[in-house]
């Protein structure tokens, strides 16, 4: 993947993915460095917990330039929403030389481009908002003072309505000295389950709430009748599921259900009948 900067006079940060296990689903996306006209920078940082790190920052000396970092495509693949979590350290301006404070900032931008091919290039898509859509302007909780505290910030940023393949997604500051030291991508969906003696698969949310259709366990069966149906469930956009099954299961005539609603255990109990002689 391609990260570019354009008009950039100094250098950024950036960190691997981190692993995230459970109902959220990671997206791998790698950042890789490519800027444009200047020389390949890196460092390596300490984070919170003093681990060794690499990162890539920014702090101009010319607050009038508007610096864009972009990612690889990152596949969308079932989600049509997105999350990001970014962690980052940013420098309180009055810290900053008086000469560089006075038009100085304390935030930056997130921005995604949508598109069905790998077709970004240093040119393309335009650095700008438009074709670019913005998301949010990012400001910190805590900023850096000389001498002070180090303390990073991680915010979480939501991307909806996505349709096309993938999205490319573009960090945008201008007149801020930050470092940007990691990026999360992933979506949330609801895991499977089994409850009531109905099975649902893996569901990823689309909407506020998502309908998914079940099926019964082994040796279980819908209630009879011409309305029976299968059984459903809501999966949120949380990625929890919601409630209790419509047209929950119950277990087959001669079967029996364990201590949970899980399965219906044993053979087949045989009827003995008895006749008076």
């Amino acid at each position: 993947g391609d990260l570019l900067s354009r008009n950039v006079t100094v250098f950024w940060v950036i960190l691997v993915l981190l692993p995230m296990t459970g109902f959220l689903f990671i997206l791998k996306c790698i950042f890789m460095l490519y800027i444009r006209g200047t020389q390949k920078h890196s460092m390596i940082g300490l984070d919170d917990e003093g681990t060794s790190v690499r990162t890539y920052q920014l702090c101009p000396g010319d607050s009038s330039t508007s610096h864009w970092l972009r990612s690889r495509l990152i596949p969308r693949r079932t989600a049509s929403v997105l999350y990001v979590e970014i962690r980052f350290t940013m420098m309180e301006c009055s810290s900053l030389p008086f000469n560089s404070h006075r038009s100085c900032k304390e935030t930056f931008n997130l921005h995604y481009y949508q598109t069905d091919t790998d077709e970004a290039t240093n040119t393309h898509p335009a650095w700008m908002e438009n074709p670019y859509t913005k998301v949010d302007t990012v400001a910190a909780d805590f900023l850096l003072r000389r001498g002070g505290e180090r303390k990073s910030n991680v915010k979480t940023l939501r991307i909806s309505r996505l349709t096309k393949r993938g999205v490319y997604l573009a960090f945008q500051a201008q007149g801020v000295c930050m470092a940007l030291l990691a990026v999360r991508v992933y979506f949330k969906k609801c895991p499977t389950l089994t409850r009531s003696f109905s099975r649902f698969p893996e569901t990823v949310p689309h909407t506020l709430v998502e309908g998914a259709q079940g099926e019964c366990v082994d040796n279980a069966v819908t209630p009879p009748g011409e309305l029976a149906r299968p059984p459903s469930m809501l999966c949120g956009e949380d990625g929890q599921w919601v409630g209790q099954p419509a047209t929950a299961c119950a277990c087959r005539p001669g079967y029996e259900a364990t201590d949970t609603d899980l399965r219906c255990r044993g053979e087949r109990v045989t009827e003995i009948i008895c006749q008076r002689e």
